[in-house]
């Protein structure tokens, strides 16, 4: 269900939003159908929210074909000429190096990194939000990207939505796999970006529907094991409300991240 200035909008009043991006009739069909509430102050929110969805997809098939490899962290690998490897296995933006340029990078020179698959997602969502953002106001803001995990991303909050019957193509959702071999515990599980069309795009694993991913996950289980893996019913979403804020249609220079718990002025 999907509510802009207190009114449920209609399958015929979102026509309009169609054309925000490829998969757009799909992603509005899927939040229209949803018993989830989506809730905006404004048509503006709902088709920031839409396009960034829509880039998401696009950001996961590239992904997909650039070939950057899995790896767990202690193997992580990057092209040094915009990120610098931490002992972590994080990747720091280089000084001078513009972010949106290091971001597009691992995807057009994929074979010189390697990364496990939270840091994946993370670089999903930011390829997303350099399309749905003006370019200019991407840089300014991270201007000091890092990215590992999910974590150490202030100017990027995420949402996690602990239960939900059906997700929304843009999501990030996680197959457990709890019997995992211990000789190999990077395959406990993997998360995923929702598809349309019933399809999953996991890094390392590929894209396929549900099925197939829990499939793959279930060859890493420990002998004797009896539980398969699954697709636990949570879901990981930027938080688009507050993301919106940093587009540049908004006439201010502050901006209010996390729900307002925090201020930046750039």
């Amino acid at each position: 269900m999907i509510i802009v200035e207190g009114q449920t909008l209609t399958t015929d009043s979102l026509e309009s939003f169609s054309v925000i991006g490829q998969n757009a009739s799909k992603i509005v069909q899927a939040m229209i159908h949803s018993p989830e509430m989506f809730i905006y102050p404004s048509r503006r929110e709902l088709a920031f929210e839409i396009k960034f969805r829509s880039e998401t997809i696009a950001a996961a098939h590239a992904l997909q074909d650039s070939r950057a490899a899995f790896a767990t962290f202690y193997y992580s690998a990057c092209n040094e000429l915009f990120w610098s490897l931490t002992g972590e296995g994080g990747f720091e933006l280089r000084p001078g190096r513009q972010p949106s340029e290091a971001i597009r990078d691992i995807f057009r020179n994929g074979d010189a990194y390697a990364f496990e698959c939270a840091t994946a997602m993370m670089i999903v969502f930011y390829k997303a939000l350099i399309e749905t953002l003006h370019e200019e106001r991407f840089n300014v803001i991270f201007q000091h990207l890092y990215l590992w995990d999910w974590q150490n991303h202030p100017f990027f909050p995420l949402r996690n939505v602990s239960y939900i019957t059906s997700g929304i193509p843009g999501d990030v959702r996680y197959f457990k796999n709890p019997e995992v071999n211990p000789q190999t515990p990077q395959w406990q599980g993997e998360n995923a970006v929702d598809l349309p069309n019933n399809l999953y795009f996991g890094h390392g694993i590929g894209i396929l529907p549900a099925e197939q991913i829990i499939a793959e996950l279930n060859k890493y289980r420990r002998r004797g094991a009896e539980i398969s893996a699954f697709l636990m019913p949570g879901a990981t979403r930027p938080d688009y409300l507050a993301l919106s804020e940093l587009d540049a249609g908004v006439q201010t220079d502050v901006i209010r991240i996390a729900a307002g718990t925090s201020t930046y002025t750039f």
